[in-house]
């Protein structure tokens, strides 16, 4: 299933629902927590042109008890395996452009490297497991979290007191305009974001982490885009772990 990007800040898909099937657009999304409060997501995150969420995380946080879409599918035989990998792709400021792909029931083996490992979800809600520590240049911090790597949050969301020493030993500063932390330039290369899961690091480049308006910085752990455009994303269901892999970018 391909998903179009719009300025590396939002990516968006289409789904049918119904026969005959009726064309929705729709930011597919493993959690909800993010968007639905509104009053934390930066202005310039504010105004999303879709119909819908497609919710892809599991049933026991469903609302209602609802059957999410991929469990179904899942329960009706219909994936060859319990598991589907996300690829998001670097394209920078462009507008509805080819910019990812959904894979269903299989690992991408053709967009992603071989799996460099999985993690053990620490529960079965969202995609959720433990980070043991992050690290920008001269800063690091080896406290351990629980994270969520979440397909429609367009930054990666930390701790307050994190991001603001994150953003310091990036050399970036606040602004009330965005609601984001800013480069003094957008030629000024900063150190790669280095987060360790489980037994490995993984290393989040400076083309995935700016944009030409902002740092992706913003309140409590969530691993969004940047790290997709890095690292696929596999989340398997069935054994209730996650696995990571390179992005081959084009």
């Amino acid at each position: 299933s391909q998903v179009n990007d719009y300025d590396d800040a939002q990516y968006v898909g289409n789904i049918t629902i119904g026969t005959p099937g009726q064309l929705f657009q729709v930011w597919y999304c493993i959690i909800i927590m993010f968007i639905m409060n509104a009053n934390s997501i930066a202005p310039f995150f504010k105004n999303a042109a879709i119909d819908g969420i497609l919710g892809l995380a599991f049933q026991s946080i469903a609302e209602e008890n609802v059957v999410p879409p991929f469990i179904e599918a899942i329960n009706q035989h219909l994936v060859d395996l319990p598991l589907f990998t996300v690829w998001l792709e670097h394209k920078g400021i462009q507008e509805n452009v080819p910019g990812g792909i959904y894979t269903y029931g299989a690992v991408d083996n053709v967009n992603c490297g071989p799996v460099i490992a999985y993690q053990p979800l620490t529960t079965a809600t969202y995609y959720q497991f433990k980070m043991s520590s992050v690290a920008l240049g001269t800063y690091s911090n080896h406290k351990g979290w629980q994270v969520i790597s979440d397909t429609g949050t367009s930054l990666i969301s930390a701790p307050v007191d994190i991001v603001e020493r994150i953003a310091a030993a990036a050399g970036a500063r606040w602004s009330k305009a965005v609601g984001l932390y800013i480069l003094p330039s957008c030629n000024d290369q900063i150190p790669p974001l280095k987060l360790t899961i489980g037994s490995t690091t993984y290393e989040i480049d400076y083309k995935n982490m700016v944009i030409p308006v902002s740092l992706h910085f913003c309140p409590s752990w969530i691993l969004g885009d940047p790290f997709f455009r890095q690292y696929c994303q596999i989340y398997d269901v069935g054994n209730k772990r996650m696995g990571f892999a390179n992005s081959l970018q084009k």
